[in-house]
């Protein structure tokens, strides 16, 4: 009887240790990324930095992306960047659209299309702007005129911070659903505990008399994802010993695809990207597994990334997956990096 307690209590352990390492190995959906090179105007100044991106395909089969550079994490360099391109390997030189304010930073750029027009939106915070608005941060933003300077024909402020504690407008980031315009935006608390509180979505009928009102504050569920206790190179390969932490969303973008809204996501300066899916436009479930883990790349890339912020387009049931993180030849430059893998193959 001894005997059977004990090989029943093994045969549980082993099938509990089994299905830790599955679940917490560090491991990744995704192929590892291809680095895209980024230029930008003034390279002494901005180094071809790339933070921030979010790209989008336009009427005509080209793309634009818009980004923001954040060299050495001096963010009076994280100005607002536009670029079109052909294909999505190659995004040629970009095009400043806002330079550095007189106190106070730029942010987060966010591009949207409608028909044959192009919009571009951007955080501002504790600009003069905000201070003669009487608040930290606003989303600012137009339709942009001359594609070849990427020239806004008017700017309006479009949605605005007014919670103390926080933000409810990081990283925000526009769709178009029912008839009705969606700023979808980082709802994240960093007093007196840095941490993700979930989405917030604010709604407005016009791009061009901006009318929007925050309708919702959505939880977003933070599930325990991959990470690694310690680890120790073997020849020409490293081993994990895993262990799981919890999940604390920086920066988004949004995608629609077959009717479902899917967001690819990551914690700041962090290990993971991640995939959720919403099936009512509100609330977003995890996919456990994630698109990117820096542990797993890090086998095959020879260094340890950490990463910021990812921008996805699917394209011929495709998903082209760009992210940025810390180049290999110079850790205060961000790179541009695409990995692409079949829908239908994506866990989610």
């Amino acid at each position: 009887m001894r005997k059977t307690i004990v090989i029943l209590f093994t045969f549980v352990f082993m099938i509990i240790i089994g299905w830790y390492f599955y679940r917490f190995y560090p491991q990744q959906q995704m192929p590892v990324g291809k680095s895209i090179f980024v230029v930008t105007p003034a390279p002494e100044r901005y180094h071809n930095d790339c933070l921030h991106p979010c790209i989008r395909r336009l009427w005509d089969g080209s793309f634009v992306m818009v980004q923001s550079p954040y060299y050495a994490w001096n963010n009076k360099v994280e100005n607002p960047m536009a670029y079109l391109a052909s294909s999505l390997t190659d995004f040629g030189m970009g095009n400043l659209l806002d330079d550095t304010p007189e106190v106070g930073f730029n942010s987060d750029p966010n591009v949207f299309m409608e028909d044959s027009s192009v919009y571009v939106f951007y955080r501002v915070c504790g600009t003069p702007l905000c201070q003669e608005l009487g608040m930290d941060k606003v989303v600012i933003g137009g339709k942009i005129g001359d594609y070849d300077t990427m020239r806004f024909i008017e700017k309006h402020v479009y949605i605005y911070n007014n919670w103390h504690q926080g933000d409810l407008i990081q990283c925000p980031i526009l769709m178009r659903h029912n008839g009705e315009y969606l700023f979808y935006a980082v709802w994240y608390q960093y007093w007196p505990k840095r941490k993700n509180r979930g989405v917030a979505i604010w709604e407005g009928s016009s791009l061009e008399y901006p009318d929007f009102q925050l309708i919702d504050t959505i939880p977003f569920d933070n599930p325990l994802v991959c990470d690694k206790l310690f680890q120790k190179r073997i020849g020409n390969h490293i081993y994990y010993l895993p262990f799981p932490k919890r999940y604390d969303m920086w920066h988004f973008d949004l995608f629609e695809y077959g009717g479902k809204l899917f967001m690819v996501s990551c914690a700041e300066k962090n290990d993971n990207i991640m995939l959720s899916v919403s099936m009512d436009w509100k609330r977003f479930k995890t996919c456990w597994k994630p698109l990117v883990n820096n542990h797993c790349s890090e086998n095959y890339i020879g260094y340890r990334q950490y990463y910021y912020k990812p921008t996805a387009v699917v394209q011929n049931d495709s998903l082209y997956l760009f992210y940025t993180a810390n180049a290999k030849d110079d850790s205060d430059r961000n790179q541009l990096f695409l990995s692409v893998k079949a829908m239908k193959d994506i866990e989610y």
